[in-house]
Protein backbone atom coordinates (compact mmCIF):
# COMPACT_ATOMS: atom_id res chain seq x y z
CA UNK A 1 0.00 0.00 0.00
CA UNK A 2 1.24 3.24 -1.06
CA UNK A 3 1.29 5.88 1.49
CA UNK A 4 0.19 9.54 2.24
CA UNK A 5 -2.36 9.64 4.49
CA UNK A 6 -1.87 5.78 5.24
CA UNK A 7 -4.15 2.76 3.89
CA UNK A 8 -2.41 -0.44 3.84
CA UNK A 9 -2.83 -3.61 1.67
CA UNK A 10 -2.08 -7.10 3.92
CA UNK A 11 -2.29 -5.69 2.21
CA UNK A 12 8.02 -0.99 -24.39
CA UNK A 13 12.30 -2.59 -32.05
CA UNK A 14 9.23 -4.00 -33.87
CA UNK A 15 7.13 -1.67 -35.74
CA UNK A 16 3.45 -1.07 -35.62
CA UNK A 17 1.09 -4.26 -35.28
CA UNK A 18 0.83 -5.55 -38.65
CA UNK A 19 -1.66 -8.36 -40.26
CA UNK A 20 0.77 -11.29 -40.97
CA UNK A 21 2.17 -10.43 -37.24
CA UNK A 22 0.34 -10.13 -33.92
CA UNK A 23 -2.95 -8.61 -35.54
CA UNK A 24 -4.54 -10.80 -37.84
CA UNK A 25 -6.67 -7.93 -39.60
CA UNK A 26 -9.63 -7.25 -40.82
CA UNK A 27 -12.38 -10.11 -42.33
CA UNK A 28 -13.27 -9.19 -45.87
CA UNK A 29 -17.04 -9.87 -46.77
CA UNK A 30 -15.84 -11.21 -50.02
CA UNK A 31 -13.40 -10.74 -52.88
CA UNK A 32 -16.06 -8.64 -54.94
CA UNK A 33 -16.91 -6.76 -52.53
CA UNK A 34 -13.46 -5.99 -49.97
CA UNK A 35 -12.53 -2.53 -51.03
CA UNK A 36 -8.78 -2.13 -52.28
CA UNK A 37 -6.22 -2.45 -50.16
CA UNK A 38 -5.06 1.17 -50.15
CA UNK A 39 -8.13 1.95 -48.76
CA UNK A 40 -8.68 -1.17 -46.31
CA UNK A 41 -8.78 0.24 -42.18
CA UNK A 42 -4.96 -0.44 -40.80
CA UNK A 43 -5.03 -1.93 -37.49
CA UNK A 44 -4.95 0.48 -34.93
CA UNK A 45 -2.20 1.31 -33.08
CA UNK A 46 -1.03 0.67 -29.13
CA UNK A 47 -1.39 4.12 -28.71
CA UNK A 48 -4.85 3.80 -29.04
CA UNK A 49 -5.20 1.83 -26.17
CA UNK A 50 -3.27 3.45 -24.28
CA UNK A 51 -5.51 4.71 -21.83
CA UNK A 52 -4.36 7.90 -20.14
CA UNK A 53 -4.14 8.37 -16.63
CA UNK A 54 -7.51 10.13 -14.93
CA UNK A 55 -6.46 9.98 -11.34
CA UNK A 56 -3.66 11.79 -9.44
CA UNK A 57 -1.20 9.14 -7.65
CA UNK A 58 -1.13 5.57 -7.67
CA UNK A 59 -3.16 4.20 -10.95
CA UNK A 60 -3.92 1.89 -13.82
CA UNK A 61 -3.15 4.92 -16.69
CA UNK A 62 -0.38 6.34 -18.59
CA UNK A 63 1.97 7.80 -17.69
CA UNK A 64 2.56 6.31 -14.04
CA UNK A 65 2.39 9.15 -12.02
CA UNK A 66 5.32 11.60 -11.33
CA UNK A 67 5.86 9.96 -7.84
CA UNK A 68 6.83 6.55 -9.67
CA UNK A 69 10.48 5.58 -9.09
CA UNK A 70 11.61 4.38 -12.91
CA UNK A 71 11.24 0.34 -13.49
CA UNK A 72 13.44 0.49 -16.27
CA UNK A 73 16.74 0.16 -15.17
CA UNK A 74 18.58 0.44 -12.39
CA UNK A 75 16.78 0.40 -8.76
CA UNK A 76 19.16 0.57 -5.84
CA UNK A 77 18.05 -0.19 -2.47
CA UNK A 78 19.13 0.15 0.98
CA UNK A 79 18.04 -2.44 3.37
CA UNK A 80 18.14 -1.66 6.83
CA UNK A 81 17.93 -4.25 9.53
CA UNK A 82 16.41 -2.58 12.72
CA UNK A 83 16.21 -3.82 16.27
CA UNK A 84 14.89 -2.48 19.45
CA UNK A 85 15.61 -2.16 23.29
CA UNK A 86 12.80 -4.11 23.87
CA UNK A 87 13.13 -6.94 20.85
CA UNK A 88 16.97 -7.52 20.39
CA UNK A 89 18.21 -8.92 17.42
CA UNK A 90 20.45 -11.89 17.75
CA UNK A 91 23.22 -11.21 15.34
CA UNK A 92 23.08 -15.00 13.44
CA UNK A 93 19.45 -13.85 12.47
CA UNK A 94 20.54 -10.77 10.34
CA UNK A 95 20.83 -13.08 7.19
CA UNK A 96 17.58 -14.75 7.68
CA UNK A 97 15.82 -11.55 7.69
CA UNK A 98 17.87 -10.08 4.36
CA UNK A 99 17.47 -13.55 2.29
CA UNK A 100 13.44 -13.75 3.64
CA UNK A 101 13.38 -10.64 1.53
CA UNK A 102 15.52 -11.79 -1.20
CA UNK A 103 12.66 -13.72 -3.70
CA UNK A 104 11.45 -10.31 -4.08
CA UNK A 105 13.90 -8.86 -5.83
CA UNK A 106 14.06 -11.85 -7.73
CA UNK A 107 10.42 -11.59 -8.38
CA UNK A 108 11.18 -8.07 -9.64
CA UNK A 109 13.82 -8.66 -12.22
CA UNK A 110 12.16 -12.16 -13.75
CA UNK A 111 8.34 -10.45 -13.84
CA UNK A 112 9.95 -7.01 -15.68
CA UNK A 113 11.95 -9.72 -18.43
CA UNK A 114 15.24 -8.15 -17.26
CA UNK A 115 14.66 -4.53 -17.89
CA UNK A 116 14.68 -3.90 -13.73
CA UNK A 117 17.42 -4.63 -12.14
CA UNK A 118 17.48 -4.19 -8.60
CA UNK A 119 21.11 -3.60 -6.31
CA UNK A 120 20.28 -3.71 -3.01
CA UNK A 121 23.24 -3.06 -0.37
CA UNK A 122 22.44 -3.91 3.17
CA UNK A 123 23.91 -2.30 6.38
CA UNK A 124 26.20 -4.37 8.55
CA UNK A 125 24.07 -6.16 11.04
CA UNK A 126 21.40 -4.86 13.44
CA UNK A 127 20.99 -1.14 13.68
CA UNK A 128 19.45 -0.28 16.99
CA UNK A 129 16.42 2.14 17.17
CA UNK A 130 16.73 4.77 19.19
CA UNK A 131 12.97 4.33 20.57
CA UNK A 132 11.02 0.70 22.27
CA UNK A 133 8.75 -1.16 19.26
CA UNK A 134 5.96 0.07 21.46
CA UNK A 135 6.63 3.49 20.55
CA UNK A 136 5.78 2.98 16.75
CA UNK A 137 2.03 2.48 16.51
CA UNK A 138 1.94 -0.36 13.83
CA UNK A 139 -2.01 -1.24 14.75
CA UNK A 140 -4.39 -0.47 11.52
CA UNK A 141 -4.48 2.98 10.75
CA UNK A 142 -0.68 4.09 11.51
CA UNK A 143 -0.41 7.94 10.06
CA UNK A 144 1.77 8.99 7.83
CA UNK A 145 3.41 10.82 10.27
CA UNK A 146 4.31 8.01 12.50
CA UNK A 147 5.61 5.91 9.49
CA UNK A 148 7.90 8.59 8.32
CA UNK A 149 9.25 9.08 12.16
CA UNK A 150 9.98 5.33 12.26
CA UNK A 151 11.39 4.89 8.60
CA UNK A 152 13.72 8.72 9.83
CA UNK A 153 14.79 6.89 12.79
CA UNK A 154 15.89 4.07 10.98
CA UNK A 155 17.85 6.18 8.64
CA UNK A 156 19.44 8.04 11.28
CA UNK A 157 20.27 5.61 13.43
CA UNK A 158 22.31 3.84 10.86
CA UNK A 159 23.69 7.00 8.96
CA UNK A 160 27.11 6.78 10.84
CA UNK A 161 28.18 3.19 8.92
CA UNK A 162 25.28 3.36 5.79
CA UNK A 163 26.32 5.36 3.08
CA UNK A 164 22.75 7.08 1.62
CA UNK A 165 24.50 9.41 -1.45
CA UNK A 166 23.10 6.89 -4.18
CA UNK A 167 20.22 5.42 -3.04
CA UNK A 168 16.54 5.47 -4.73
CA UNK A 169 14.59 3.63 -2.11
CA UNK A 170 15.02 2.52 2.00
CA UNK A 171 13.50 -0.29 3.08
CA UNK A 172 13.50 -0.84 6.89
CA UNK A 173 13.13 -4.48 7.71
CA UNK A 174 12.50 -5.23 11.63
CA UNK A 175 13.59 -8.15 13.37
CA UNK A 176 11.16 -10.83 13.40
CA UNK A 177 11.27 -10.69 17.49
CA UNK A 178 9.26 -7.35 17.46
CA UNK A 179 5.24 -8.93 16.14
CA UNK A 180 4.06 -5.87 16.72
CA UNK A 181 5.78 -4.37 13.89
CA UNK A 182 2.99 -5.57 12.05
CA UNK A 183 2.82 -4.78 8.45
CA UNK A 184 4.28 -3.34 5.79
CA UNK A 185 3.29 -0.20 4.42
CA UNK A 186 5.01 2.18 1.55
CA UNK A 187 5.45 5.95 1.23
CA UNK A 188 6.41 7.58 -1.98
CA UNK A 189 6.74 10.76 -0.30
CA UNK A 190 9.67 10.47 2.52
CA UNK A 191 11.30 13.97 2.59
CA UNK A 192 14.59 12.79 4.42
CA UNK A 193 18.12 14.17 3.15
CA UNK A 194 20.77 11.93 4.36
CA UNK A 195 24.42 12.31 2.58
CA UNK A 196 23.32 14.74 0.40
CA UNK A 197 20.48 12.71 -1.19
CA UNK A 198 17.32 13.56 -1.22
CA UNK A 199 14.97 10.29 -0.18
CA UNK A 200 11.51 10.38 -1.40
CA UNK A 201 10.92 6.36 -1.22
CA UNK A 202 10.51 4.24 1.47
CA UNK A 203 8.87 0.62 2.70
CA UNK A 204 9.03 -0.91 6.02
CA UNK A 205 8.65 -4.69 6.50
CA UNK A 206 7.11 -5.70 9.03
CA UNK A 207 5.91 -9.24 10.82
CA UNK A 208 4.12 -10.04 7.56
CA UNK A 209 6.54 -10.67 5.45
CA UNK A 210 7.40 -13.53 7.79
CA UNK A 211 4.20 -15.21 6.19
CA UNK A 212 4.47 -14.23 2.73
CA UNK A 213 8.08 -13.63 2.07
CA UNK A 214 9.43 -11.90 -0.72
CA UNK A 215 5.97 -11.16 -2.32
CA UNK A 216 5.64 -8.71 0.32
CA UNK A 217 8.66 -6.51 -1.24
CA UNK A 218 7.11 -7.24 -4.59
CA UNK A 219 3.72 -6.30 -3.56
CA UNK A 220 5.32 -2.75 -2.00
CA UNK A 221 7.49 -2.19 -4.63
CA UNK A 222 4.46 -1.55 -7.23
CA UNK A 223 3.77 1.03 -5.35
CA UNK A 224 7.21 2.66 -5.89
CA UNK A 225 7.11 2.18 -9.35
CA UNK A 226 3.46 3.73 -10.11
CA UNK A 227 0.77 0.79 -8.98
CA UNK A 228 -2.49 0.96 -7.29
CA UNK A 229 -3.72 -1.59 -4.90
CA UNK A 230 -6.24 -3.62 -6.08
CA UNK A 231 -7.62 -5.36 -3.47
CA UNK A 232 -10.27 -3.49 -2.28
CA UNK A 233 -10.50 -0.84 0.42
CA UNK A 234 -14.49 -1.50 0.95
CA UNK A 235 -15.93 -4.85 0.76
CA UNK A 236 -18.53 -4.48 -1.56
CA UNK A 237 -22.16 -4.00 0.49
CA UNK A 238 -23.55 -7.37 -1.47
CA UNK A 239 -20.48 -9.38 -0.48
CA UNK A 240 -19.37 -8.53 2.88
CA UNK A 241 -15.88 -9.13 3.99
CA UNK A 242 -14.54 -9.85 0.41
CA UNK A 243 -11.88 -7.15 -0.32
CA UNK A 244 -10.52 -9.30 -2.96
CA UNK A 245 -13.95 -9.21 -5.47
CA UNK A 246 -12.36 -7.02 -7.86
CA UNK A 247 -9.09 -9.37 -8.73
CA UNK A 248 -9.09 -12.22 -6.72
CA UNK A 249 -5.55 -13.96 -6.41
CA UNK A 250 -4.71 -13.03 -10.75
CA UNK A 251 -2.15 -10.19 -9.78
CA UNK A 252 -0.02 -8.85 -7.09
CA UNK A 253 -0.66 -6.29 -5.88
CA UNK A 254 -4.22 -7.33 -5.31
CA UNK A 255 -4.23 -10.58 -2.89
CA UNK A 256 -0.55 -11.26 -1.65
CA UNK A 257 -1.38 -14.89 -0.80
CA UNK A 258 -2.96 -15.65 -4.37
CA UNK A 259 -2.75 -18.54 -6.93
CA UNK A 260 -1.88 -16.13 -9.87
CA UNK A 261 0.79 -13.73 -8.44
CA UNK A 262 1.95 -12.36 -11.96
CA UNK A 263 1.41 -8.62 -12.65
CA UNK A 264 -1.79 -8.28 -14.89
CA UNK A 265 -0.20 -8.01 -18.45
CA UNK A 266 -1.66 -4.37 -18.49
CA UNK A 267 0.39 -2.93 -15.55
CA UNK A 268 3.61 -4.52 -17.52
CA UNK A 269 2.66 -2.18 -20.69
CA UNK A 270 2.48 0.41 -18.13
CA UNK A 271 6.04 -0.03 -16.34
CA UNK A 272 7.54 -0.42 -19.93
CA UNK A 273 8.39 -4.20 -19.43
CA UNK A 274 6.37 -4.66 -22.78
CA UNK A 275 7.13 -3.51 -26.34
CA UNK A 276 4.01 -1.47 -27.76
CA UNK A 277 4.32 -4.56 -30.33
CA UNK A 278 2.98 -7.09 -27.90
CA UNK A 279 -0.16 -5.45 -27.19
CA UNK A 280 -2.80 -5.92 -29.90
CA UNK A 281 -5.49 -2.75 -29.89
CA UNK A 282 -8.47 -3.89 -31.22
CA UNK A 283 -10.51 -1.37 -33.22
CA UNK A 284 -14.61 -0.69 -33.07
CA UNK A 285 -15.22 -1.52 -36.52
CA UNK A 286 -13.09 -4.55 -37.56
CA UNK A 287 -12.50 -8.06 -36.34
CA UNK A 288 -9.30 -8.84 -34.84
CA UNK A 289 -7.47 -11.69 -33.91
CA UNK A 290 -4.27 -12.05 -32.23
CA UNK A 291 -2.24 -15.46 -30.46
CA UNK A 292 -0.80 -14.64 -27.04
CA UNK A 293 1.40 -16.31 -25.11
CA UNK A 294 1.21 -16.85 -22.02
CA UNK A 295 1.87 -13.80 -19.19
CA UNK A 296 4.68 -15.55 -17.36
CA UNK A 297 6.46 -15.84 -20.98
CA UNK A 298 5.73 -12.41 -22.33
CA UNK A 299 9.09 -11.63 -21.68
CA UNK A 300 10.72 -14.23 -23.75
CA UNK A 301 7.49 -14.49 -26.56
CA UNK A 302 8.29 -15.85 -30.08
CA UNK A 303 7.93 -13.31 -32.76
CA UNK A 304 3.92 -13.12 -33.65
CA UNK A 305 3.05 -13.39 -30.34
CA UNK A 306 1.38 -11.16 -28.27
CA UNK A 307 1.07 -10.68 -24.60
CA UNK A 308 -2.56 -8.89 -24.56
CA UNK A 309 -5.54 -7.94 -26.61
CA UNK A 310 -7.19 -4.45 -25.62
CA UNK A 311 -10.35 -3.89 -26.38
CA UNK A 312 -11.13 -0.06 -25.66
CA UNK A 313 -14.66 1.16 -24.38
CA UNK A 314 -14.15 4.83 -23.82
CA UNK A 315 -11.07 7.60 -22.96
CA UNK A 316 -10.70 5.67 -19.63
CA UNK A 317 -11.87 2.24 -19.87
CA UNK A 318 -10.83 -0.82 -21.79
CA UNK A 319 -11.38 -4.47 -22.15
CA UNK A 320 -8.16 -6.58 -21.74
CA UNK A 321 -7.83 -10.23 -22.48
CA UNK A 322 -4.34 -12.02 -21.34
CA UNK A 323 -3.65 -15.82 -21.43
CA UNK A 324 -2.98 -17.08 -18.04
CA UNK A 325 -1.15 -20.90 -17.81
CA UNK A 326 0.47 -22.70 -14.80
CA UNK A 327 4.02 -21.61 -15.49
CA UNK A 328 6.33 -19.17 -13.74
CA UNK A 329 4.55 -17.36 -10.66
CA UNK A 330 1.80 -18.83 -12.22
CA UNK A 331 2.41 -22.64 -11.67
CA UNK A 332 -0.30 -22.83 -8.94
CA UNK A 333 -3.32 -21.84 -10.88
CA UNK A 334 -6.15 -24.41 -10.57
CA UNK A 335 -7.89 -22.92 -14.08
CA UNK A 336 -5.81 -21.96 -17.37
CA UNK A 337 -7.51 -19.66 -19.56
CA UNK A 338 -8.47 -16.27 -20.86
CA UNK A 339 -8.34 -13.82 -18.72
CA UNK A 340 -10.66 -10.90 -19.17
CA UNK A 341 -10.86 -7.73 -17.50
CA UNK A 342 -11.76 -4.24 -17.33
CA UNK A 343 -9.28 -1.59 -16.41
CA UNK A 344 -10.77 1.98 -15.93
CA UNK A 345 -7.97 4.43 -15.33
CA UNK A 346 -10.67 6.96 -13.69
CA UNK A 347 -10.77 4.66 -10.54
CA UNK A 348 -8.54 5.31 -7.79
CA UNK A 349 -6.37 2.64 -6.23
CA UNK A 350 -8.43 0.60 -3.84
CA UNK A 351 -11.65 1.36 -5.55
CA UNK A 352 -11.46 -1.24 -8.47
CA UNK A 353 -9.68 0.19 -11.07
CA UNK A 354 -9.14 -3.35 -12.57
CA UNK A 355 -12.13 -5.85 -12.15
CA UNK A 356 -11.80 -9.58 -13.18
CA UNK A 357 -14.56 -10.42 -15.58
CA UNK A 358 -15.79 -14.37 -13.67
CA UNK A 359 -16.64 -17.23 -16.44
CA UNK A 360 -17.81 -19.03 -13.80
CA UNK A 361 -20.20 -16.44 -11.63
CA UNK A 362 -21.45 -18.11 -8.41
CA UNK A 363 -19.21 -20.94 -8.19
CA UNK A 364 -17.90 -21.83 -5.32
CA UNK A 365 -14.12 -21.01 -6.14
CA UNK A 366 -14.91 -17.52 -6.33
CA UNK A 367 -12.20 -15.56 -8.74
CA UNK A 368 -10.11 -18.19 -8.87
CA UNK A 369 -11.96 -20.15 -11.73
CA UNK A 370 -12.61 -16.78 -13.60
CA UNK A 371 -10.39 -17.60 -16.96
CA UNK A 372 -12.11 -18.32 -19.72
CA UNK A 373 -11.63 -21.80 -21.39
CA UNK A 374 -10.10 -22.53 -24.87
CA UNK A 375 -13.81 -22.97 -27.00
CA UNK A 376 -15.85 -20.81 -24.96
CA UNK A 377 -16.71 -16.90 -25.92
CA UNK A 378 -17.75 -14.21 -24.04
CA UNK A 379 -19.97 -10.89 -24.60
CA UNK A 380 -19.22 -7.56 -23.69
CA UNK A 381 -22.05 -6.46 -22.53
CA UNK A 382 -21.99 -2.37 -23.52
CA UNK A 383 -21.27 -2.51 -27.17
CA UNK A 384 -22.29 -6.16 -28.20
CA UNK A 385 -18.67 -7.79 -28.98
CA UNK A 386 -18.13 -10.86 -28.81
CA UNK A 387 -14.63 -12.36 -28.20
CA UNK A 388 -13.85 -15.84 -28.84
CA UNK A 389 -10.99 -18.20 -27.18
CA UNK A 390 -9.21 -20.90 -28.96
CA UNK A 391 -6.25 -23.30 -27.96
CA UNK A 392 -2.89 -22.29 -29.48
CA UNK A 393 0.09 -24.53 -30.06
CA UNK A 394 2.68 -24.48 -26.67
CA UNK A 395 0.24 -23.49 -24.00
CA UNK A 396 -1.08 -19.97 -26.65
CA UNK A 397 -4.24 -18.64 -26.80
CA UNK A 398 -5.97 -17.75 -30.17
CA UNK A 399 -8.28 -14.59 -29.11
CA UNK A 400 -10.89 -12.84 -31.66
CA UNK A 401 -12.56 -9.60 -31.16
CA UNK A 402 -15.59 -9.95 -33.27
CA UNK A 403 -17.80 -6.18 -32.85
Amino acid sequence: MNQRAVRKSLALPLAALAASALALGAVPASAATAPPPSVVAAPPSSDACRLPAAVGGLGSGFPVDDQALPAVGTLKAALLLVDFEDHPASAASADEAAANLASGVEYLERVSGGRLDVTTTTSDGWVRMPEPSTAYPFERGLSYEDHVRYIGDAIAAADDTFDFSDVDVVWVTATKEAPNITYSPTTNFLDVTADGNHLTHAVTFGYDQWRWGGLVLAHESGHTLGLPDLYLFEAPPEDPGNYHAAVGGWDLMGLISGQGPEYFAWHRWQLGWLDDAQVVCAGQGRTTSARLAPVARSGEASPGQAAMVVYPLSATRAVVVENRQPVGYDEGIGTRGALVYTVDTSVPSGEGPVRVVDSTPGSSGGLDDAPFAAGSSWTEPTTGAELTFRAGPAGTLKVTVQP
